[in-house]
């Protein structure tokens, strides 16, 4: 492998120079990448417009209708587009991104490692600040509230029209603990100045943390590329998700790190990492996942709704997730892909077709397929789902705290989930779940969840603090989920109802687990052939 330092592409303009970098790696297969450590400040007009248009309110309440749609124009910094067999050596390195962008890049490539780069943001995606409280109302439609005045911290100023009320979180700031406290409404009163009525629990000097958008673009996108490695990867900040796979193959992430920056209480805006119809293996080895507001990992394919047939055995399909798809790209089957045939309501498979030929369209946003035999004449709440592009999901040694959603959801049919350790996060630790309502699938396989550690989580929502395994469907029948090992875990959730709820599957296996809830232990239904010693 040749080896070339990035200073060796010179230039005021940091964007041109990793453009320059970028294309050298492109045009010298086998390179590694030196990056001197220091801070590289990266931006360009599109990507700080776009930050004003989300601080200016100008894209509305939710600018996710604006920035997670394929018609999105934004800018990529570096892109390894067409790279084969490259390294970038970047110890000590921090992209500092100014504005709102896809900093880092990886499609169409192979055998691609990318070492100890650090990505954050001159003015962060998100803002905080702290509560003063002014008083108790003690009468009227609001008696029982607190008026207060969040304080916006210097670095962090905002607008009449910016967007404060997505996501937001207080935190005592003492010990650490999320008050269980919301916003009724809220004036801003001037650019670090908002004044609130609130709703809840508070105290004096609360920290307030909030996103000002849902999904955009990643911090690092990979897509239609094989063999990718990250080592020893941080992602500080994010106005979106921090890591998105989309039809890939051969994924290791090895101390990845989606953490807040020092002195600050949010990281990615939404999940930390969200992988989707992938191939071989995903593996997640001593990763760290803190303050994001989303999922730590979520590894699924898409179903497919039919949107026509052409004749018995050709469909148009096409992904109905409500937002499309992650990457805003394209979902479709490759020829010789495995298609189940599920009902909606009650994710129930059906039936299993082979595609022959794939046309995918994606002006269209739909595909032609061509499968081995005849479809069923009615395909009303019939979806199909490609299960060949499920990865063998490894989750080994990570660790996560203190952030929305779930930590691991499992929508794939080869999973080991063990030795992790989840704290404080806001729902369940570990579901493994399909979601017709997302059109997000399959009804997950062949999963061992083993000695990781679990404390109080499921604090604000789930069946169960630890572990929930479940067919999410309207009307769940049967035992869509099959083959799984729940054994050595500790959970530790006293306020919650239960450790661990499963339903709707075949093959159960519960034990060695300790457990400390409120309730009964372990919830097993409508679970054939199940053994539990709880």
């Amino acid at each position: 492998m040749s080896k070339i330092e990035f200073s060796a592409f010179s230039g005021e303009d940091m964007m041109k120079r990793f453009q320059r970098a970028m294309a050298f790696c492109r045009e010298n297969p086998g390179t590694e990448l030196v990056i001197e450590p220091g801070v590289y400040e990266i931006t360009s007009d599109l990507a700080r417009e776009a930050q004003e248009h989300v601080m200016s309110g100008d894209w509305g309440r939710n600018p996710q209708r604006i920035m997670f749609s394929p018609s999105y124009k934004f800018t990529r910094g570096l892109d390894f587009a067409g790279q084969r067999g490259i390294t970038i050596s970047a110890d000590g390195v921090t992209l500092l991104v100014d504005g709102f962008m896809e900093p880092v890049s990886v499609r169409g490539c192979s055998d691609i490692e990318i070492r100890g780069l650090t990505i954050d943001h001159k003015r962060k995606p998100f803002s905080e600040g702290k509560v003063r409280i002014l008083s108790k109302i003690l009468a009227g439609e609001e008696a029982g509230k607190t008026n207060a005045v969040i304080r916006m911290n210097e670095d962090c100023p905002v607008k009449r029209e910016t967007p404060l009320t997505l996501r937001y979180l207080f935190i005592d700031e003492e010990t650490g603990r999320i008050l269980p406290c919301s916003i009724d409404h809220y004036s801003v009163m001037d650019a670090r100045s908002v004044n609130v009525i609130l709703r809840g629990e508070i105290t004096d000097g609360a920290i307030f943390s909030t996103i000002h958008t849902y999904h955009s673009r990643p911090a690092i996108l990979i897509e239609n590329a094989e063999n990718i490695r990250l080592r020893d990867v941080t992602i500080h900040s994010q106005p979106g998700m921090g890591i998105v796979g989309n039809r890939s193959e051969n994924i290791t992430l090895t101390g990845l790190r989606v953490v807040p920056a020092p002195g600050w209480h949010w990281s990615t805006n939404t999940d930390a990492t969200h992988f989707t119809s992938i191939k071989g293996t995903l593996r997640f080895e001593n990763c760290e996942c803190e303050g994001q507001g989303d999922d730590f990992t979520n590894v699924h394919g898409y179903y497919q709704a039919v949107v026509k047939k052409e004749s018995p055995t050709v469909a148009f399909l096409r992904e109905k997730t409500p937002d499309g798809t992650h990457a805003q790209t394209l979902d479709y089957p490759d020829p010789g892909d495995q298609m189940e045939l599920t009902d909606y309501k009650t994710l129930a498979v059906t039936d299993v077709y082979t595609v022959v030929k794939s046309e995918p369209d994606p002006a269209q946003r739909m595909c032609r397929v061509e499968f081995d035999r005849d479809l069923p004449k009615d395909l009303d709440g019939k979806m199909l789902a490609d299960v060949t592009r499920l990865p063998r999901l490894e989750v080994i040694g990570c660790r996560a705290s203190n952030h929305f959603a779930r930590s691991v959801l499992i929508k794939t049919r080869d999973a080991l989930i063990e030795g992790n350790t989840f704290r404080g996060v806001q729902g369940p630790a570990i579901v493994a779940a399909a979601e017709a309502h997302w059109y997000e699938g399959v009804c997950p396989a062949n999963i061992v969840i083993r000695g990781n550690k679990i404390e109080n989580c499921g604090w604000a929502w789930g069946e169960a603090a630890g572990i929930v395994i479940k067919a999410d469907a309207d009307e769940p029948s049967g035992q869509s989920i099959y083959g799984i090992t729940i054994e050595g875990n500790e959970i530790d959730a006293p306020s919650a109802d239960h450790a661990i709820y499963c339903r709707n599957v075949r093959g159960l296996r519960i034990s060695g687990n300790k457990t400390n809830t409120a309730g009964a232990p372990v919830v097993i239904e409508n679970c054939a052939d199940a053994e539990s010693d709880a």
